[in-house]
């Protein structure tokens, strides 16, 4: 079985998620893809995070009416912090040693490989997909890693969780960043005011 894991804060959930994610699905003709948000991200310590629950029910209303998604709380439950050797292993203890992973991270990410814990061991358990992103070009990997990176080009989208947070703290329209469903959610709750 081929399974898609995308790992992120979400903070919020938006449209380039979902079309990133419909996209390597496509590619890689994926049985399932898996939205698991970061519990306690190592490399996010200066950034403040929404709660666990609000992220998670987030995902859930943009991706309820698309079959091939789901999201997971793996990483929420684990104590301390979110690492990704840690995340995969416990997928991989789950679904079996036969089932292929495919990681997928924008190259903004990738970029901070040498920085995780265990990257080499992690790619030799996944395969490493890395969206390109704009001025974040894979050249700057050290051998060792791009050359078991898979880039993978997409639909260029300006949109960042960061600039939605900042558009609501602004007072400014996020309709069409972020699911319809999302943005009720987060005017609801009053996030990220």
């Amino acid at each position: 079985m081929k399974l898609g894991i995308m790992g992120g804060t979400f903070n919020p959930p938006h449209v380039g998620h979902l079309i990133i994610a419909s996209e390597v699905y496509s590619i890689f003709e994926l049985a399932r893809l898996i939205f698991i948000p970061a519990g306690d991200p190592p490399h996010k310590e200066n950034r403040q995070i929404i709660e666990a629950p609000h992220r998670i029910e987030m995902i859930r209303l943009a991706i309820w009416k698309d079959s091939r998604f789901e999201v997971s709380d793996i990483e929420l439950k684990r104590k301390g912090k979110s690492y990704t050797i840690d995340t995969i292993r416990q997928i991989r203890e789950f679904y079996g040693k036969e089932v292929e992973i495919y990681f997928i991270a924008g190259t903004d990410s990738a970029l901070d490989l040498p920085t995780w814990r265990e990257p080499l061991k992690i790619l030799s358990l996944v395969h490493f997909v890395a969206v390109k992103r704009p001025g974040f070009p894979l050249r700057r990997l050290d051998k060792q890693y791009k050359r078991r990176i898979i880039p993978v080009e997409h639909i260029s989208l300006n949109i960042s969780s960061s600039d939605i947070r900042r558009r609501i703290r602004e007072g400014r329209p996020i309709k069409y960043l972020v699911p319809e469903a999302v943005e009720e959610y987060i005017r609801k709750n009053k996030l990220y005011l």
